[in-house]
């Protein structure tokens, strides 16, 4: 799963470059519309692996000014200047049901 909050008056620009950041990839994106700002979260469908070491996955760093990869993060590329306020979140899950 990967979210940020889009700057005042991108929501839709973020969404749209979710979308193509998906590059045909298996996922969805959605929308979130908060009094606190506007967040775009993505769940990008990979393919499981067996679950990661807990200390390798809290020692990943991960630079929110490159792009979003690592043990704990989806593979998504950094989203142009100027459509994020902070920087992109992102975190690993296990599908447990239904089974896949």
């Amino acid at each position: 799963m990967w979210e940020a909050r889009a700057t005042p008056g991108r929501l839709e620009d973020l969404r749209d470059w979710a979308i193509d950041a998906l590059a045909g990839r298996e996922g969805e994106v959605y929308l979130s519309r908060q009094p606190g700002g506007d967040l775009v979260v993505v769940i990008l469908r990979l393919p499981d692996a067996p679950p990661a070491d807990a200390d390798a996955v809290t020692a990943a760093h991960v630079d929110p000014a490159s792009t979003i990869e690592g043990p704990a993060a989806a593979p998504l590329p950094a989203p142009p200047d100027g459509l994020v306020a902070g920087a992109p979140q992102a975190w690993p899950f296990h599908q447990i049901h239904p089974p896949r």
